[in-house]
């Protein structure tokens, strides 16, 4: 704003607008609460007007209640909303799997080790076995959500196949697809149970 009476009309206009559609006053009272406040609130805006209501009196038998018992940690969604498994090995689980074979979008979530723990990996590129990592949960922790791309390899005579009993290997991958490999290849496993959905 070059000059004062382009600063002055641009100030009026935006009065004005506040005082058409009656946030004037609302500003004004919220600005004014804030000069005479005392004590910084709590619980944000609605603070006062929630201190100012009162209280309901003590009822004379009033009933007891208990808290409910504290569950377990559920997992968190992986990224794409679908809930990731818990450690808990499944009751059925296949003997083998070619990521070849799978469509792109497929889950797969492995077992992996002694402890147990859960990988779960959505196949991205089932001809190469490019994978994005959902989540790894460890046990005794919390899920960690890692979200990576990965090169998914079984250590079998076939790189797309995943046996179970045999070990993993993922392979980082770069932001680039198609790109080089942008870390060193984790070998893990054995792995005890293996899911597709």
């Amino acid at each position: 704003m070059q000059s004062l009476p382009a600063t002055l009309a641009t100030i009026a206009l935006l009065g004005a607008g506040f005082a058409i559609t009656g946030d004037l006053r609302r500003l004004a009272e919220r600005g004014t609460r804030f000069l005479n406040a005392t004590a910084v609130p709590a619980g944000g805006s609605d603070a006062a007007g929630a201190q100012a209501a009162p209280a309901p009196p003590p009822a004379a038998h009033a009933p007891t209640i208990t808290a409910p018992k504290s569950t377990p940690a559920v997992p968190r969604d992986a990224p794409l909303g679908r809930p990731v498994d818990s450690l808990r090995l499944p009751t059925s689980t296949l003997d083998t799997v070619d990521l070849r074979s799978l469509a792109p979008g497929a889950r797969v979530t492995l077992w992996v080790g002694s402890p147990t723990a859960t990988l779960a990996f959505d196949v991205v590129d089932p001809a190469s076995g490019e994978v994005l990592e959902q989540s790894a949960s460890q046990p005794g922790g919390g899920p960690q959500v890692v979200s990576r791309r990965l090169h998914l390899e079984g250590a079998s005579s076939l790189p797309t196949r995943i046996d179970r009993g045999g070990m993993l290997r993922l392979t980082p991958l770069g932001v680039a697809y198609g790109g080089r490999p942008a870390g060193p290849a984790e070998t893990l496993g054995p792995v005890r149970a293996i899911e597709v959905k």
